[in-house]
């Protein structure tokens, strides 16, 4: 028994102390962490950063700043931290080569956060889906649709592929195309329909709103209604226009092509 207690109060006098003071250090050290992390997400939200930018830094930061602890805390402790570091990079190249596709898109995350192709918010189309970007993490985003699904795109892919941003600019241009008889009196549809844009209130005043013939197909005529209209108000405003539309053509008495309709797309010939 006094051997187990010289024993004791030999190891405590001589690494007990250490063990002891890195113990400390990671307990301080975590709390700091903590602090830092909060003191970031003020100054972040005051310089009205973008949350996704914010979020990635933080993170980032925390992961460094959390191994920089381990790491002096095993250094005071008396632990050969020289050889734990090679250990580390070893089990991180096999990790690494495992984890290729994550790490791809970690590397295409970083890409995205940093270069802003979109923010959250924005409404983007991918060649596979398109809808509302509602969180950008490191490794996938995640968009709403439309009709209220959630689609998790993995950032490599998104980074790999064209995306159309339908946000960024605040205003898009609205072609509404609307067959007509080969014999029907065009003029009087075009007069109904630029009559029909005048009318709407949410039409914008970038370009005035105009109304041709787009091309003639074998029983039709296409007209084109070209308007300019606030992003956020695209989907209002063409439901409108077409209803409208349609009245407006009713009331002029402008025929529509009799039998099957042929379309011809002339961007093929």
């Amino acid at each position: 028994m006094e051997h187990f207690l010289q024993t004791v109060v030999e190891f405590f006098t001589n690494a007990g102390a250490k063990i002891l003071l890195g113990i400390l250090i990671i307990i301080v050290g975590l709390i700091a962490v903590k602090l830092i992390k909060v003191v970031l997400k003020r100054i972040f939200m005051r310089a009205k950063r973008d949350e996704a930018v914010a979020h990635f830094l933080i993170s980032l930061i925390d992961i460094v700043l959390k191994i920089a602890i381990l790491i002096s805390a095993l250094a005071t402790m008396g632990i050969n931290t020289a050889s734990l570091i090679t250990v580390l990079g070893t089990c991180g190249v096999a990790v690494g080569l495992a984890l290729k596709d994550s790490l791809s898109n970690f590397a295409a995350g970083v890409i995205i956060i940093f270069n802003k192709p979109f923010k959250k918010g924005d409404y983007i189309e991918t060649p596979d889906v398109e809808g509302s970007v509602d969180s950008i993490n490191i490794f996938n985003t995640t968009l709403i649709t439309s009709d209220n699904k959630e689609v998790v795109i993995p950032n490599g892919d998104l980074a790999s592929e064209h995306i159309i941003n339908y946000t960024t600019l605040g205003e898009r241009r609205m072609d509404i195309e609307v067959a007509i008889a080969l014999n029907a009196d065009f003029r009087a549809a075009q007069a109904a329909m630029l009559s029909v844009a005048a009318a709407h209130g949410k039409i914008i005043e970038r370009e005035a709103p105009i109304c041709r013939i787009a091309r003639q197909t074998e029983n039709a005529l296409i007209m084109l209604l070209r308007v300019w209209v606030k992003t956020d108000d695209y989907s209002e405003v063409q439901f409108d226009l077409n209803e409208a539309i349609k009245e407006a053509l009713d009331s002029a008495s402008v025929p529509y092509p009799a039998g099957k309709l042929v379309l011809e797309d002339a961007r093929k010939a």
